[in-house]
């Protein structure tokens, strides 16, 4: 009897694991971009070094994960709408991690102990890629 109740709490956690769709992606901000392009919004007129080390990250990023990126500029109010509305993917601007907007956007870890990039709130899949590429390319 006890062997049934060890492999049915086995099955069972099997079956809870598998349901399970980590990390989530509720508005399919990777699928799509893996799909159709990684749709990236830029400030402009911010520290253009900062601004062009983003750019190439993200198309690094991009490369790697197999996405074309498609490039939008326009201020950063707008670029925060689009982002919200899931109309963005990411958005470059040289932002610190203290930034006005992180009540409104998700946000990665830093790519350089203080500038981050921005993501639409809730897109953890997406984060979690971004992250990882973060994580192994770290700007000293």
């Amino acid at each position: 009897m006890r062997k049934f109740t060890h492999l049915g709490m086995l099955l069972l956690f099997v079956f809870f694991c598998s349901a399970c769709n980590f990390p989530k992606d509720p508005n399919n901000s990777y699928k799509n971009a893996k799909k159709s392009s990684l749709r990236v919004g830029i400030v402009p007129n911010t520290d253009s070094i900062t601004t062009s080390f983003e750019k190439n990250f993200v198309e690094n990023f991009a490369k790697k994960e197999g996405m074309q990126t498609q490039f939008i500029v326009d201020n950063e109010t707008e670029l925060v709408k689009k982002l919200e509305n899931y109309q963005l993917d990411i958005v470059l601007g040289g932002f610190e991690k203290d930034s006005n907007w992180k009540k409104k956007v998700g946000m990665t870890k830093p790519y350089d102990d203080k500038h981050v990039l921005f993501i639409p709130r809730g897109e953890n899949r997406l984060l979690f890629h971004l992250e990882k590429f973060i994580t192994k390319n770290k700007k000293q």
